[in-house]
């Protein structure tokens, strides 16, 4: 019987897997998983996918309030004298009352009393004791915002599914809620493979490489909105990969592994996935970088097998693994994310595969105007390619142009 790493290893006399056929793929088999939530603070809940929506607990403003500094007034009384009766701050309690010839002095925020359906700001008025002139008859209903202007109460302002912003939680906290139901992280573990792989404090050798792949993919995995509980270097044997993936399996919710994916006499991961039971289910996708990624599942755990170069790595993690912890996480967001678009700098080429570079965008962020320029490098193994990148830039396959283009490009920062 041929093994799941034999045909896997075959796949390339097969035509590669389309991109956007691996993303549904296994989008298809998250969500068959049911996050589970967690009641937390409002300033514990930044950047976490809320739950349970959340709707106004009153109408706002409750009363009508003025939008000015200003004297609250009746506009049928037209440009007469008024009697000056008191004045209302924001904060002041109660609903007093004017009558026709009266006026009320009223601060911004401040509740319009009842009678009164027009505030006159204080530079088109003039005092004298405690008579109010006007320059002209005022107009009615203005700067009054009036109550349930902004929503009534049991209006969703949040809906679940979004990760929330310092907004978001300052609209929530509007809203009277301290607390909110959000998902709990993914947890995830990164495995990096590699004989050749030293920390990256250490001082390598002529024939080592430091290991930035590793700390590339916890804080890639971080920016998603995933917990990372484990990160460890692992040598190319194959028992103390099983032993690595097995505990990662049985502890995390996406295991994601570095190198070993590719067809070098070293390439384990394949068979030790096998061995692990993982099931199968894409290896090699029709990218550039990123071809060899493997992807399984076991259990309620994802595992993606990227690509050991840097830049492969990196962008591979970002086509995939932001799908997965969203989805993992309970986020809404939807797959594969709308492309953006803008000028290039540069002269571009692609061959026979969609080509992603890291790129750096500048001028109007307005999605017009913007300027986008590839990082320059000389291959998936050039990691100086990734320093100031904000964006992958996007090539369709056999693509060639010019500076002043249109080119397409998904941003790297949570949209």
């Amino acid at each position: 019987m041929e093994s799941q790493d034999t045909k896997s290893r075959g796949s390339d006399r097969k035509p590669l897997l389309p991109y956007a056929e691996a993303l549904s793929l296994l989008e298809s088999r998250c969500k068959s998983f049911a996050p589970t939530v967690a009641e937390v603070s409002l300033p514990d809940a930044l950047d976490r996918v809320l739950a349970a929506e959340v709707a106004l607990d009153r109408d706002e403003p409750p009363v009508r309030r003025s939008a000015m500094d200003g004297f609250a007034v009746i506009s049928s009384d037209g440009a007469a004298p008024r009697n000056i009766i008191g004045v209302l701050y924001a904060g002041t309690s109660g609903l007093p009352t004017i009558q026709s010839g009266q006026a009320m002095a009223v601060m911004t925020g401040g509740t319009v009393p009842n009678g009164a359906d027009t505030v006159v700001p204080v530079e088109l008025t003039q005092r004298e004791g405690d008579q109010l002139l006007l320059e002209t008859a005022p107009p009615a209903n203005k700067h009054v915002r009036a109550a349930g202007e902004m929503g009534h109460k049991g209006r969703v302002i949040l809906k679940a599914g979004r990760r929330l912003t310092a907004g978001d939680l300052a609209a929530a906290a509007s809203c009277g809620a301290s607390k909110v139901l959000v998902y709990t992280q993914p947890t995830a573990a990164v495995l990096a493979t590699g004989d050749e792989v030293v920390h990256y404090s250490e001082t390598p050798g002529l024939h080592q490489v430091r290991d930035s792949n590793r700390l590339a993919s916890q804080l890639q995995l971080q920016g998603f909105g995933a917990k990372v509980t484990m990160d460890q270097h692992v040598p190319d044997q194959e028992e103390a990969l099983m032993e690595a993936v097995g505990n990662a399996l049985d502890q995390c919710d996406l295991v994601i592994t570095i190198g070993g994916v590719s067809m070098g006499d070293k390439d384990f991961m394949p068979r030790v996935f096998a061995q692990c039971g993982v099931e199968f289910l894409f290896h090699k996708v029709a990218l550039q970088p990123g071809k060899p990624v493997w992807a399984g599942i076991r259990g309620n755990t994802i595992v993606l097998g990227l690509p050991g170069n840097p830049v492969s790595s990196f962008t591979v993690l970002e086509l995939f693994g932001r799908l997965v912890v969203d989805r993992l996480g309970g986020a809404t967001t939807s797959y594969p994310r709308p492309l953006r678009y803008g000028t290039t700098t540069t002269e571009l080429r692609s061959h026979k595969r969609p080509r992603w570079l890291p790129c750096f965008l500048s001028g109007d962020h307005d999605g017009t105007e913007l300027q986008v320029t590839p990082c320059q490098e000389s291959g998936s193994g050039d990691w100086t390619s990734l320093a100031y990148a904000n964006a992958l830039l996007y090539l369709t396959p056999g693509s060639h142009l010019h500076a002043g283009d249109r080119v397409a490009y998904l941003p790297l920062a949570n949209p």
